[in-house]
């Protein structure tokens, strides 16, 4: 029998068993604890336009079919100005490889406005990417109180250093941090937990331009990850500012630190702590293979421990298309779970987080996996939209290849972009760890097909809920205000390392109300290519009272511990180290 046949066959015989089975032979559709609500007003209302937020991503020539043009870019929410509002930044695309004579759609940063709109500041920003952008990462990485930008880019990655007016250098070449290949995912972690925030970037395939690659009707298309091999991902140690250096110097210690030992795909990146022993270790989601998890060692050096763990593949043994990342407690067990998004014909994946830093997929049992199987997922997040407690889950999808199929093959005259676009997704969860595919309740949302990428979270209105904001590989990017019914009250924090001046990464936050608690890290890099608000937001149902919120901060030779009562509830605040509440 022909492998495509087999394929096809056992993808059909796992859709019918996730249908209808769970891991154990028990039935995967779970009984809620609570009701859907009942249809109204979108819970997510697009502002993209009353907002002034005009950018669109072109998705470059459609005769080439480049690969990096399909992967699309991230984007970010952050406070650039310290005004004490969001900001934009947006990553463009256009032809792939770049020259005088393609075209190109610059990245772009917009300044949100007192009136909540926003205007395009690039120029007098400084803030202008020469490369192919891809992700971003934000952080205070020379601790001097206000927020550096990186860029991964297919080519040269850049690096810029905040002024403290608003006004962006390039610093690339001083710190040390450019890389040709095709980077991706990006994140700031302090991993030796010495003060100075280091940069981990994880690069995707060694992708040769011009590579042709055709669909199963024998057009041509986009090419998969499998047509190239993988590459290694990086690891800069952080060596603070030198005297006269302008900015912070980054050593590459990728080899050293063991992170050379293997190579990959990777798409997505996690940095946090996986096995509870304080020091925060790197996942990295592949693309179509084994996932890596980094976990650091006594040495500050790492070790792939994806297998034993449980991280690397699915339940039934298979590595899948991995691409977007979430790292939290998802069914509130006090336990950090992990979901990946995927390609169509695999179900998005939901591993549970169990003692011991160990991860078990618990997918059936979850509702995600049958509305996901149909899907292309990328960008991800986990928020809690209506405040009542439970962590909901938000993806945007958009395929990477086009469906095929008699029908979408007699589509002559179909728009190009089209035939790759698909509908976003809402799972409203209903209970612990237990999941409904919701198409209604946010149907400004769910409702628009596109060819989406980056899932951006972040309060930019600064009401106390999260607020969303889709980046796609070809068309307009676009910001959805949270206008969802409040099912209860809200939390929403800032924390600060007072002894470096800044946002205080890796630190994790526990707010008790009662019986119940709410346990995050403060990591904004997450989901794919993407950076969120760096604010923790706790929706706390139907709690009445705070009885503490407790601070891990991150320190050289283990957490230290800090409490903070008297806290109200509904309100935005900023924990600082050593220091009452604001």
């Amino acid at each position: 029998m022909p492998a495509n046949i087999k394929k096809i066959i056992r993808q059909i015989f796992l859709l019918l068993l996730m249908t209808t089975m769970g891991c154990y032979g028990k039935p995967s559709t779970p009984t809620p604890v609570a009701t859907a609500p009942q249809s109204s007003p979108s819970w997510l209302t697009d502002i993209t336009k009353p907002s002034r937020l005009a950018f669109s991503r072109d998705g470059g020539s459609t005769q080439t079919f480049e690969m990096p043009q399909i992967m699309g870019s991230g984007g970010g929410m952050f406070d650039y100005d310290g005004d004490g509002d969001l900001d934009i930044f947006l990553i463009g695309g256009g032809d792939y490889p770049q020259s005088s004579a393609t075209t190109q759609v610059a990245s772009r940063l917009f300044r949100q406005e007192a009136d909540g709109q926003f205007v395009d500041v690039t120029d007098e920003s400084g803030l202008k990417n020469t490369g192919y952008g891809m992700g971003i990462a934000v952080g205070d990485a020379d601790n001097d109180g206000d927020l550096d930008v990186f860029l991964s880019n297919a080519g040269d990655d850049r690096f810029f250093v905040n002024q403290g007016n608003g006004v962006f250098i390039d610093h690339t070449s001083v710190a040390g941090v450019s890389d040709p290949n095709w980077s991706t995912a990006c994140s700031f972690v302090d991993f030796d937990r010495d003060g100075w925030l280091d940069l981990v970037v994880v690069n995707y395939v060694d992708y040769f331009p011009g590579s042709p690659c055709y669909d199963r009707s024998g057009r041509r298309d986009f090419c998969g990850p499998k047509s190239f091999k993988g590459t290694a991902d990086r690891l800069y140690r952080n060596r603070g500012v030198a005297a006269d250096a302008g900015g912070p110097q980054f050593e590459d210690i990728t080899v050293v630190s063991g992170l050379a030992d293997a190579v990959g795909k990777g798409l997505g990146v996690m940095c946090a702590d996986f096995n509870d022993d304080e020091r925060p270790d790197i996942l990295v989601a592949n693309d179509m293979e084994p996932n890596r998890l980094w976990i650091q060692q006594e040495n500050a050096t790492f070790r792939d421990e994806a297998v034993i763990r449980g991280l690397s593949i699915n339940q039934h043994g298979q590595a899948e298309a991995n691409m977007g990342v979430v790292f939290e407690d998802l069914n509130g067990d006090g336990r950090f779970d992990v979901l990946i998004t995927h390609l169509r014909g695999e179900s998005n994946t939901l591993w549970q987080g169990e003692q011991g830093g160990l991860y078990h997929d618990i997918t059936p049992q979850t509702g995600l996996g049958p509305a996901s199987i149909p899907m292309t997922g990328f960008g991800v997040t986990s928020i809690d939209l209506d405040l009542d407690g439970r962590l909901d889950l938000l993806i945007v999808n958009g395929h990477v290849k086009r469906p095929g199929g008699p029908l979408r093959n007699s589509l002559a005259a179909v728009d190009f972009w089209s035939e790759y676009a698909q509908p976003n997704q809402f799972y409203l969860q209903m209970g612990p760890g237990i999941f409904q595919n919701e198409l209604e309740l946010a149907s400004s949302f769910t409702g628009t097909n596109s060819v989406a990428r980056g899932l951006i979270r972040g309060d930019i209105d600064n009401d106390g809920d999260l607020d969303l904001l889709v980046t796609t590989a070809h068309g307009s990017a676009q910001l959805y205000r949270n206008d969802a019914p409040r099912q209860g009250a809200w939390l929403l924090i800032r924390v600060i390392d007072t002894n470096h001046r800044r946002d205080a990464y890796g630190a994790r936050v526990t707010v008790e109300c009662g019986d119940q608690k709410w346990t995050q890290v403060v990591q904004p890099s997450s989901g794919y290519l993407s950076h969120h608000d760096p604010r923790l937001h706790f929706g706390l149902g139907t709690a009445t009272e705070i009885k503490r919120v407790t601070v891990h901060w991150p320190e050289r030779g283990g957490d230290i511990v800090e409490e903070f009562t008297d806290v109200k509830l509904n309100q935005s605040m900023v924990l600082r180290r050593g220091t009452k509440k604001e």
